[in-house]
Order: structure tokens, then sequence, then C-alpha cells
């Protein structure tokens, strides 16, 4: 968990050298009292990004239920599906989940609450 002193900002980070289970991460964030969720490119797993699997759905509920929020960091938006934009464009629009470029644009989103 990482803890951010200036905004008393508490988010959890995978291990992002190897795919991290979406859903056992914001259980990782519930246990450890984090109120939000950083997940670099390599700690999405490649069913995340194919949403007939229901990872990313699920993954979107259970941020709900626990009033998490979550960054996901996608250097090329451009290489995932058609309807992985979508549901991108669509999850940059609201409050709870956003994808961004660099991790740096993520973490400053999530610093910013």
């Amino acid at each position: 968990m990482v803890e951010d002193a200036e905004t008393a900002l508490a988010f959890f980070e995978p291990d992002s050298s190897r795919p991290a289970d979406p859903v056992a991460a914001v259980m990782s964030c519930v246990e450890q009292r984090a109120r939000a969720l950083l997940l670099d490119g390599p700690a999405l797993p490649a069913a995340f990004f194919d949403l007939s699997t229901g990872v990313a759905g699920e993954l979107v509920q259970k941020l709900t239920n626990y009033d998490i929020r979550m960054a996901g960091v996608v250097p090329d938006l451009l290489a995932q599906s058609p309807r992985f934009r979508e549901f991108a464009r669509e999850a940059n629009a609201g409050r709870r989940v956003r994808f961004f470029t660099t991790r740096q644009e993520a973490k400053a989103w999530l610093e910013s609450f």
C-alpha cells in the first residue's frame, strides 16, 4: 500500500511484475483500508481486456460495492479491442474508474480526491 502524507490518500498497488487478480486486488484494498487501486499495465491480466470474460465488469462492481476508485495504466489504448476502448471511454467519463497512458497521470488523478 502506498500512502500520500499530504492528502492522506492510501492506495493499493499490486506487484506489476505479473498479472494480478483484479478482484483479489480490491479485496486487498478492503483489508488494508485503501480507498483506491492503481493497476499498472502488466498487472492487468489479458482477461481484463476481453470484456466477454466478465473480469472487467466484476471488478467495476466490486469497486462500486466497496467505494474504491481505480486508475488503470494502459499506455496504448488503441491496441485494445473496439469494445474495450468504448468501455474505457465510458469509464473515463465517470468518477470510479479511469484509464491513463502514464503512471504519473494515474497517480495524479487518484491524489485529486
